[in-house]
């Protein structure tokens, strides 16, 4: 018997694109564990600046971010939560029933249409910009050519101005339009989007909701969407993902690093 390939992601529990990936991975479990691929979640904390590591960025990622997945069996890396959530579904149909395929589709479609980023950082940061980690260690002495252009690639400057955030909102805005009308359709005051079982899609809009709720970005979040994405919360398969923490990071959480459970 052929030995299962492990696969690798590279995550951060802060990060909303890692959530939406994390999710994906456990309700594939849930719905079929003889189909789920065999994961070891590795945390890249970024905290302490480990996706700029000289490590990460020359082997794992030269963009700097999270999720990734890695493995032996795979021919190239997979960068992005989109392009792991199409690969999860190749191997767990289950996540994308025909019936409901070409629905999916098109709302997974329109949830990466636009930016996500404007909308959940701190206001702060939307008058003046994120902070610009690859820049500052730039300034160290010793880099090694290749860690250098990595470096160099990453430090241009992101700006958050307003035309931006209207930007972002008016996709969030048209996109929760679209998925209310799926959820009257076929929610009908159940769990999941569709009903009784899980798809790629719920792992990808409840982590966005609830990120909005918890940056107090509720106003963006239909009622029946809030409804839903509560219900989806309380689930075992949730818990499971956060252990009950919520989306974003404070002091009173402690060091992601001593989390027991990630």
């Amino acid at each position: 018997m052929v030995d299962q390939p492990v696969y690798t992601l590279h995550y951060f529990p802060f990060s909303l694109y890692s959530l939406m990936v994390r999710f994906s991975f456990v309700l594939g479990e849930s719905l079929n564990p003889n189909t789920a691929p065999k994961l070891k979640v590795r945390l890249v904390n970024l905290h302490r600046e480990d996706h700029l590591s000289e490590t990460y960025l020359t082997l794992v990622n030269t963009k700097a971010q999270v999720p990734v997945l890695t493995s032996p069996a795979l021919q190239a890396s997979l960068e992005d939560s989109q392009s792991i959530s199409l690969w999860l579904c190749r191997k767990q149909p289950e996540l994308i029933p025909e019936e409901h395929e070409e629905a999916i589709s098109c709302l997974m479609d329109k949830i990466c249409s636009f930016q996500v980023e404007p909308l959940v950082v701190p206001a702060e940061n939307r008058q003046y910009g994120l902070p610009n980690e690859a820049a500052a260690l730039l300034e160290k002495n010793g880099l090694s050519p290749k860690y250098r252009r990595a470096l160099e690639i990453n430090s241009i400057f992101s700006s958050l101005d307003p035309e931006n955030v209207a930007e972002a909102e008016e996709g969030a805005l048209e996109f929760m339009h679209d998925l209310v009308e799926v959820l009257k359709e076929h929610n009908q005051g159940k769990t999941w989007i569709f009903g009784d079982q899980p798809t790629i899609l719920d792992a990808h809009v409840t982590a966005l909701a609830v990120r909005l709720m918890d940056v107090d970005r509720s106003d963006l979040l239909p009622d029946e969407v809030q409804v839903y994405a509560r219900s989806v919360t309380a689930t075992p398969e949730w818990h499971r993902v956060t252990s009950g923490r919520p989306t974003i990071w404070d002091d009173s959480l402690g060091k992601v690093e001593d989390f027991t459970s990630i």
